[in-house]
């Protein structure tokens, strides 16, 4: 009599260490790595070109770096995507009673208020457009990071799911003191710190300083050392979790290099950031537009989401290649100096600028809203589509 064939054990659960990376990624390894590695990529080519041609942070080279964040990266497309988001994706026009009029009204008014202001400002007050300026700038500098710390809890959301060690409470007053002890460090650095330790050098953002900025190059050390601590303890609350997320560690670590850069070398820093930005935004947004279980019926999937962002942001990229530095090339009207190529500006591409500042201001008023986690219906529906409810 043959003998019966014995049972099958139990697949062995995986291990805190296989865990780690597989399944964790937020959208793949190819991307979440990508994501960093880019805007790494190009802002090194920047800065050593800066270098090899002798230019520093005032020439072709940093223009160049810029435009690209912003129009290669996407950095200064994906405004518009918010709205391509809330058109398609009804149900997060609807998350509350108040959310469409908040989202339709509210980001219409926000634009239209802006773009009245930005276009005055351009036109007959070189003063106050200094000013808008630098508040663009602070606001976009909160918006970046905001995202860098929502970005932060969706992995964390993702390890829950996938059952491993999620944010320890140390690491979470740290997310929550995030934002804004690196904007407050980077808004210093921007506006009163001379980018370089040449005398009469001028800060990132210059509002109008008669000379220099307002505080001295070497506060830029003290910038660095607190940021340092901060580092310090986010490395040790990682290390001291069973099991954390290898792709959270990536993330969050390299954010925290990311504000350092910019705290060291600001010129290159907002490079950087920028580039991360847009492209974390693009994916973000792709994976929002893809259709739900609910959505079986709907076109939109696939390839056709990203032929459909692309082709929102159109228009933007067209106002972005009449700015493109390599213009230089070819148009002996500015001298070929990259700054009196972004000083001279043709009507038609200022309104183009200005209509584009005014989207940017509506998509940071649109972001606060639809993206309100503390509201349980706005978290259900959002984290739903990203699959993480």
């Amino acid at each position: 009599m043959s003998q019966p064939a014995p049972a099958l054990a139990p697949p062995a659960a995986p291990s805190a260490s296989a865990v780690r990376f597989d399944g964790l990624w937020l959208f793949s390894p190819r991307v979440d790595v990508s994501l960093l590695l880019m805007p790494a990529l190009l802002t090194l080519f920047s800065a050593w070109l800066a270098g090899t041609t002798g230019e520093g942070v005032d020439g072709y080279s940093r223009a160049l770096g810029r435009w690209a964040s912003q129009y290669v990266l996407f950095n200064g497309t994906h405004v518009i995507l918010t709205f391509l988001l809330v058109g398609v994706r009804r149900e997060l026009l609807h998350t509350t009673p108040t959310q469409a009029r908040l989202l339709v009204g509210g980001s219409a008014g926000v634009f239209a208020v802006c773009f009245a202001l930005l276009w005055y400002a351009s036109q007959h007050a070189p003063q106050l457009n200094l000013m808008v300026a630098a508040g663009i700038h602070l606001l976009a500098a909160h918006h970046t990071l905001s995202q860098v710390k929502g970005l932060w809890a969706l992995h964390g959301l993702k390890a829950r799911v996938a059952g491993v060690a999620s944010l320890s409470e140390g690491e979470r007053r740290l997310q929550r003191v995030f934002v804004p002890l690196a904007l407050v460090l980077m808004m210093v650095r921007t506006l009163a710190v001379p980018m370089t330790s040449r005398a009469g050098d001028f800060p990132l953002v210059n509002v109008g300083q008669a000379e220099g900025g307002a505080l001295p190059y070497g506060t830029t050390w003290v910038l660095l050392a607190v940021w340092g601590v901060f580092a310090g303890l986010l490395v040790g609350a990682l290390r001291g979790q069973a099991g954390p997320s290898g792709p959270r560690r990536l993330y969050v670590l390299g954010h925290a290099a990311v504000v350092g850069v910019y705290l060291a070398w600001p010129a290159w820093g907002v490079i950087l950031s920028a580039g991360i930005h847009g492209l974390e935004y693009f994916f973000l947004t792709g994976r929002m537009l893809e259709p739900t279980a609910r959505e079986a019926e709907s076109k939109l999937r696939g390839r056709a989401v990203w032929g459909a962002m692309v082709g929102v942001m159109l228009p933007l990229i067209v106002v972005g290649v009449a700015q493109s530095p390599f213009v230089l090339l070819v148009d002996a009207s500015t001298g070929g100096s990259a700054t009196n190529f972004l000083l001279r500006q043709e009507p038609l591409w200022t309104l183009g600028v200005t209509v584009t500042n005014a989207i940017v201001l509506a998509h940071y008023f649109a972001d606060a809203f639809l993206y309100r986690f503390r509201i349980q219906k706005v978290r259900e529906v959002t984290l739903g589509r990203l699959g993480l409810a």
